[in-house]
C-alpha cells in the first residue's frame, strides 16, 4: 500500500469507502484526480488502506441496510465522479 500511496499521493486524493463512517459521497470534492479504495464486502478495506487515505467517504443509505456489495458500491461512487465533474447542480 505505501507503495501505491506513493506513487498516487502527489497528484491524487485517496478516499477509501466505508459503510458507516465517512463524508457522504455528494459532499466530498470528486472532481479533481481521486483513487477509490472499495474493500471486500465482509471486511471493507483494510487497516492499511485506511491509513494512507485522505478520507474516507461513504453511500448513505436509509433503512437497515448496513452495506453494498463491492461492485455496487464501486458503480455509484463511479457515477458521482462522473456527476461531479461534467453535470451542473443546482
Amino acid at each position: 500500500w505505501e507503495e501505491i500511496a506513493a506513487a498516487l499521493k502527489p497528484s491524487c486524493r485517496i478516499y477509501v469507502a466505508e459503510s458507516g463512517e465517512g463524508t457522504p459521497c455528494w459532499q466530498a470534492d470528486l472532481t479533481g484526480p481521486v483513487a477509490l479504495v472499495i474493500g471486500g464486502e465482509a471486511e471493507g478495506a483494510s487497516p492499511q488502506a485506511r491509513a494512507l487515505a485522505d478520507g474516507a467517504i461513504t453511500i448513505p443509505m436509509p433503512g437497515r441496510s448496513e452495506s453494498l456489495n463491492a461492485g455496487v458500491a464501486a458503480g455509484i461512487l463511479l457515477f458521482e465522479v462522473v456527476r461531479q465533474r461534467y453535470w451542473k447542480t443546482t
